[in-house]
């Protein structure tokens, strides 16, 4: 991996401002991030699917099995992608940050944050830049995040009100894939937080860029599909409930740095934290009714929830 010229984590600073020269972004003036976990055989055709919507790619993996390896340096060799593996699984955030170091070594101003089991839609990159475009102020967007369609019920994920003439629309916070991201306000406030590992990593980050003067929008319409959780649907009390069947380790970091969440941002985004944690509490009862292997499930919202409320981020 090339050494970065300028580091981009290490938490948030106040009072940096954003650097004068920051450019409006080009499709060959982004950088694709794109943090991989034992991805399956299809993750070749969803990487074709960006890079020629930018201007480099990077895959980070996360400590996959000596098959994944293979495949992403076949991957890398044939799409012409920076590969950049991690030994052991070090989480979202921090494969996210390596990249976006890499990115900014490279020279890269903007990056598209991508999951592995994110397809993009050929005018993803376009539609992203095009709400950047409108934007007079836009050295104080943090990040445009991409308005998306379930990979498995085709149902659209957002709940914001979108006028049809926009580009895009003012939000507080967007998910991690698919969201084109200011390396100049991800230097500023200091990256994504290393210790919340996956789960409300996008969250966090939101929330601390506006509690540091900048914007997080999100695009008008759907230009990616994105699964979210592993559903099943259960028939109560005449109607049908959803679960997600997350597995104990995603409940214990979701549970955990939510309560981390709630004691930072209740008084600056109490909206924001209420809903989230409204809906939090609807899925853990769903969970206790419905899903396999909720004991486990639940030692580990109870564990989560502890270390949330003393702020410990490394599990005792």
């Amino acid at each position: 991996m090339s050494s970065p010229k300028t580091a981009l984590t290490g938490g948030p600073k106040p009072g940096i401002s954003v650097e004068a020269d920051l450019a409006r972004p080009t499709t060959r003036g982004i950088c694709a991030v794109i943090v991989t976990y034992h991805p399956d055989s299809d993750l070749f055709r969803r990487v074709e699917k960006i890079i020629s919507q930018v201007g480099q790619t990077v895959i980070v993996d996360n400590g996959s099995s000596r098959s994944c390896v293979d495949q992403l340096k076949e991957i890398a060799d044939q799409l012409s992608v920076h590969l950049i593996l991690n030994p052991t699984n070090e989480g979202l955030a921090r494969a996210m940050n390596r990249g976006a170091q890499w990115a900014a070594s490279q020279d890269y101003q903007w990056i598209l944050m991508l999951d592995q089991d994110t397809t993009v839609a050929p005018d993803m990159v376009e539609t992203l830049i095009e709400v950047v475009r409108r934007e007079p102020d836009f050295q104080r967007l943090a990040l445009v995040g991409s308005n998306f369609k379930d990979k498995v019920t085709g149902r659209l994920n957002t709940h914001v009100a979108l006028p049809d003439d926009s580009a895009g629309i003012e939000t507080v916070t967007a998910i991690t894939s698919g969201s084109l991201v200011s390396l100049n306000a991800f230097r500023a406030i200091g990256g994504l937080r290393d210790d919340f590992f996956i789960d409300c990593v996008d969250h966090e980050y939101c929330l601390r860029a506006r509690a540091h003067g900048y914007r997080v929008m999100i695009t008008s319409r759907p230009v990616m599909e994105h699964p979210i959780g592993n559903f099943t649907y259960h028939r109560w009390l005449g109607r049908t409930v959803r679960t997600t069947n997350h597995p104990p380790a995603r409940q214990y970091f979701m549970s955990r740095n939510l309560f981390i969440l709630a004691r930072e941002y209740a008084r600056k985004e109490p909206r924001f934290i209420y809903a989230y944690s409204r809906g939090w509490i609807k899925a853990v009862v769903k969970l206790c009714l419905f899903e396999d292997g909720r004991l486990a499930k639940i030692k580990s919202i109870v564990h989560g929830c502890l270390d949330g409320l003393l702020k410990r981020t490394t599990p005792q």
